[in-house]
């Protein structure tokens, strides 16, 4: 006797969101794998909500119905069963949806349209070459022509410092060595104690003064990671961060630094025929977020939009959010704008595809390692095939992790360096 099919489910898990404005508060539930729309939340109750957690991937507690106004997604009335919990530290617990619908009645609860499927948001264009024609067209015709002007004039985006320039062109010199880069870095004495001051951390454990950014480079950095070092710290003091950024974004330095020093530890850890050039993946590393600042700094009423959309959908990665709201990410703005302001291409191609962890094209080391740090850093599961082409396992980048973030202390201390909060 043959196996009858067993008929499919309809299930949906669902998100709980809390946000609040200056007269009260309210709950939000859409599916897991949605975006929410706080534009259609803001036409719905011609209200301006915030999210009241700052971030939060797992989800707000749920408030029992008719205590606030409760807000519910449509597409869920098309589930059959649906997956709910009172809190993160609760398991899901399947309703049916009349269970559901029984549960969450009422004069305080409104079914509405107000999330956006993933698989309904578009995706960055494929390859580095596309990215201006896709920015451009997402912005519109006036507003590429300024961001264009923007971004190759200059014209509210601070110029790079002179010693980025010249760190540049010393990038280019496959003849450079130590001399070149020490007289380089010495024409900048605040840049010129950085990386001093950077050799001495803690972090790195040398005993002995580091009296000269030779003694940087010869007893503790090297030469490639200097001048990749200096050439981040330098660019860093152009941008300062932006005030009306997601508020879990406070510590981007930190974010950018802890990068940085686990794609050394990654790379010290690869097979040596594997291996990119250490300071371009380590430069990679402290930039990869560089796009970031961009947005702040060229489209500031886009980037307080994003703000509030990534605060409330800290569920979905950063891109997803960046593709909706801007259509276009903060990697392939960074990567442009790094590309436009000549950095070896190995770093501008690894941060472009540090979101595609099937990226194989030129420079891939350096994605693949910037991807694979992303998934260390936001714990999600880590990519059996990156691992395999890197040459790593599971214990190495485990190992090189636990290392980085035992020492959170001593790279707070480095970070104080970037960001003169002394």
């Amino acid at each position: 006797m043959s196996e009858q099919p067993v008929e499919s489910t309809n299930t949906t898990k669902v998100r709980i969101v809390h946000l609040a404005d200056h007269t009260g508060k309210m709950q939000v539930i859409f599916p897991f794998d949605s975006m929410l729309d706080m534009a259609a939340l803001s036409r719905l109750t011609k209200r301006r909500f915030d999210p009241v957690a700052n971030y939060n991937v797992d989800g707000d507690p749920l408030i029992k119905p008719n205590v606030c106004p409760t807000l519910i997604d449509k597409s869920l009335l098309e589930s059959e069963l649906i997956d709910l919990r009172g809190s993160a530290s609760q398991s899901y617990k399947s309703l049916t949806l009349a269970e559901f619908k029984e549960r969450f009645q009422g004069p305080l609860t409104r079914y509405e349209t107000l999330a956006i499927p993933v698989c309904e948001i578009p995706t960055p264009a494929k390859d580095l070459e596309s990215d201006a024609e896709q920015m451009f067209k997402a912005l519109g015709k006036f507003q590429s022509v300024r961001l264009k002007q923007r971004l190759e004039e200059t014209l509210e985006i601070p110029p790079l410092p002179a010693s980025s320039h010249r760190i540049i062109q010393l990038c280019a010199n496959e003849k450079a060595g130590t001399d070149e880069l020490c007289d380089v870095i010495s024409l900048d004495p605040a840049l010129s104690a950085q990386v001093i001051s950077w050799a001495t951390s803690p972090y790195y454990g040398v005993k002995g003064e580091i009296e000269s950014v030779e003694d940087a480079i010869i007893r503790v950095l090297g030469f490639d990671m200097v001048m990749n070092l200096a050439l981040g710290l330098s660019m860093g003091s152009a941008f300062q961060l932006p005030e009306d950024g997601p508020r879990h974004y406070e510590d981007f330095w930190f974010g950018a630094v802890s990068h940085a020093v686990l794609m050394e530890e990654l790379v010290r850890k690869m097979p040596s025929g594997k291996r990119p050039r250490l300071g371009h993946a380590y430069l990679a590393g402290l930039l990869h977020n560089f796009g970031y600042l961009a947005i702040a700094v060229v489209l500031p009423p886009h980037f307080g939009i994003l703000s509030r959309y990534i605060e409330a959908n800290a569920h979905l990665s950063a891109d997803v959010v960046e593709m909706q709201t801007l259509r276009f990410t903060k990697e392939q703005l960074g990567a442009w704008l790094l590309k436009h302001w000549q950095l070896p291409a190995g770093i501008y191609t690894g941060i472009r595809y540090s979101r595609t962890p099937e990226y194989r094209g030129e420079h891939h080391a350096i994605a693949n390692l910037l991807c694979l740090s992303h998934q260390l850093f936001e714990e999600s599961s880590l990519n059996q095939t990156l691992l395999s082409d890197l040459g790593l396992t599971v214990e190495d980048v485990q190992a090189c992790y636990s290392k980085v973030m035992g020492s959170s202390k001593e790279l707070a201390k480095m970070v104080e360096l970037i960001s003169g909060n002394k």
